[in-house]
C-alpha cells in the first residue's frame, strides 16, 4: 500500500513537471492545447495547472481563440517564482548577476580581487555579494534555486572543484563545497567557456543548431563543445582544452611547459610578445612609444589597429591565421554547424576572423567549410553568466517538483 502511494505521489510529479516543461517551451498555451500535447485528460490538466497556479509557478495572460465555447486562458512560466545567480570568475574580477525563472538579467553586479589572494577569500567576496544582492531584493533563499558558477580551467563536474587554472593560480580549489557551506545553497561549477557556449546555446534555433563549438580568446584560449544540444565535457570534464593543441612543437613555451600551443600563438600573451619583437626593431613608431611609456595591453594595442596602425592590424591577421589552424582542427573532428568565437579577444575580431575564414576555406576537408557558419560574438559578460545561471535553471526544470 505505501509502494503503491508513493509511486503515484511520483507518477503526479513527473506529470507536474511534464505540464510546466510544456508551458515553457510553448507559452503562452491554453489548457486545451497542454492536454493534446502531453496525452493528459483534460480534468487532470485542470488538476495540474491549478496547484502550478496555487504555487505561483505559472500566471494566467489572457484568452486564446475560442474554438466554439468559452475562450480559453493561455497560461505561461510566472518568471518571479524563482531565481538563480550566474557568477563568472576573472584573474582579477568576478561578476555576479540575479537572473529570473525565464532567464531574464535582474541586476548585475561586479568585485575586484588581488591576483595573489587565496581561492577562500575570493569565494568569500563572492558569498558576501550575493547575499547583498538576494537582501536588496528582498529575495527568501527558498526562492532562490542556486548560484550557476564559471570559472577557468580543469573543473572536477562531480566535486565542483577547480583542479587546475593556470589564469587564475588555482590548483583543488573546492569551489562548491565553499560557497554551499557559507550560502546554505545550491551550486553548480562549470568550466567558463562551457558556461559561455551553454549561453550561446540558448540564442540559437534547435533547427539551424545542433552541433556547435564555442572558442573564447583573451588572456588564454579554450572550447565550449555543444553536440546535439547538449554540452560535452569528456569523461571528467577536461574536454575542450583547445589553447593547448600543439600548432607548433618549436614554438614558444606554453606556461603549461610544452610548446607551441595555440595558447600561445592566439591569445594575449601571444599578441604582447609580438608588438614588443615589432617596436624593438622599429616597425611601428605608435607601438615603440607603447612599450617605452610601458602602455602596451590588449587594450591600447586594439586602439592601434582602430587607428590604422599596419603593425597592429597585422598581428591581428597573424593571431587569425593561428587561430585558424585550430579551427579548422575542430571542424574536421566535429563537423559542427557553427564556430563562435568569443571572449575579451573578441572585441577585435573584425582584425582577425576573415583570417580565419581564409586559414579554413584553404585548410579543412574538402566539403566541410561550405556547411559551417564562422561568427563572433559580442564579448559582452551577459551571455557567460547567463549560461552559468540556465544550468541551475534546467535542472529546476528537470526533477520533480517535490524537490523544491
Amino acid at each position: 500500500m505505501g509502494i503503491a502511494k508513493a509511486d503515484r505521489k511520483l507518477m503526479r510529479e513527473i506529470n507536474n513537471m511534464q505540464v510546466l516543461q510544456r508551458i515553457r517551451a510553448q507559452e503562452p498555451i491554453s489548457r486545451p492545447q497542454l492536454a493534446e500535447q502531453t496525452g493528459l485528460g483534460l480534468s487532470t490538466i485542470g488538476n495540474i495547472v491549478t496547484e502550478l497556479l496555487d504555487n505561483k509557478l505559472v500566471r494566467e495572460v489572457g484568452e486564446g481563440d475560442s474554438s466554439g465555447g468559452r475562450r480559453p486562458g493561455l497560461l505561461k512560466i510566472n518568471e518571479s517564482a524563482r531565481y538563480a545567480f550566474g557568477v563568472k570568475i576573472g584573474a582579477q574580477q568576478a561578476w555576479i548577476s540575479l537572473f529570473d525563472l525565464c532567464a531574464r538579467q535582474v541586476e548585475m553586479v561586479e568585485l575586484s580581487f588581488q591576483k595573489e589572494d587565496a581561492p577562500a577569500v575570493v569565494v568569500g567576496l563572492i558569498a558576501a555579494r550575493v547575499e547583498a544582492l538576494r537582501k536588496a531584493h528582498r529575495l527568501t533563499k527558498r526562492s532562490i534555486l542556486g548560484l550557476g558558477i564559471s570559472a577557468s580551467g580543469l573543473i572536477d563536474p562531480q566535486t565542483g572543484a577547480c583542479r587546475y587554472s593556470p589564469i587564475l593560480g588555482w590548483s583543488d580549489a573546492p569551489i562548491r563545497a565553499a560557497l554551499e557551506e557559507l550560502l546554505k545553497l545550491d551550486v553548480i561549477v562549470e568550466n567558463d567557456v562551457n558556461a559561455f557556449a551553454y549561453g550561446i546555446l540558448l540564442q540559437e534555433s534547435a533547427a539551424a543548431t545542433r552541433n556547435m563549438v564555442c572558442i573564447t580568446t583573451g588572456p588564454g584560449v579554450g572550447a565550449g563543445i555543444i553536440l546535439n544540444r547538449r554540452l560535452y565535457r569528456g569523461s571528467c570534464g577536461g574536454a575542450g582544452e583547445f589553447g593547448h593543441m600543439t600548432i607548433d612543437r618549436h614554438g614558444p613555451l606554453c606556461t603549461c611547459g610544452r610548446r607551441g600551443c595555440l595558447e600561445v600563438l592566439a591569445s594575449d600573451q601571444f599578441l604582447m610578445a609580438r608588438a614588443r619583437e615589432i617596436a624593438a626593431t622599429g616597425g611601428s613608431t605608435l607601438l615603440e612609444t607603447m612599450v617605452d611609456e610601458q602602455k602596451l595591453s590588449p587594450t591600447t594595442l586594439y586602439y592601434a589597429a582602430q587607428v590604422g596602425d599596419e603593425a597592429a592590424r597585422s598581428l591581428y591577421r597573424e593571431l587569425g591565421e593561428n587561430l585558424g589552424c585550430g579551427v579548422t582542427d575542430l571542424i574536421n573532428l566535429f563537423n559542427p554547424d557553427k564556430i563562435v568565437i568569443g571572449g575579451e579577444g573578441a572585441v577585435a575580431a573584425k582584425f582577425f576572423l576573415e583570417a580565419v575564414r581564409d586559414v579554413v576555406a584553404k585548410s579543412v576537408f574538402p566539403h566541410l567549410a561550405d556547411q559551417v557558419e564562422i561568427v563572433a560574438d559580442d564579448g559582452s559578460e551577459d551571455v557567460w553568466l547567463q549560461g552559468a545561471a540556465m544550468l541551475i535553471i534546467e535542472r529546476f526544470f528537470e526533477v520533480p517538483l517535490a524537490a523544491y
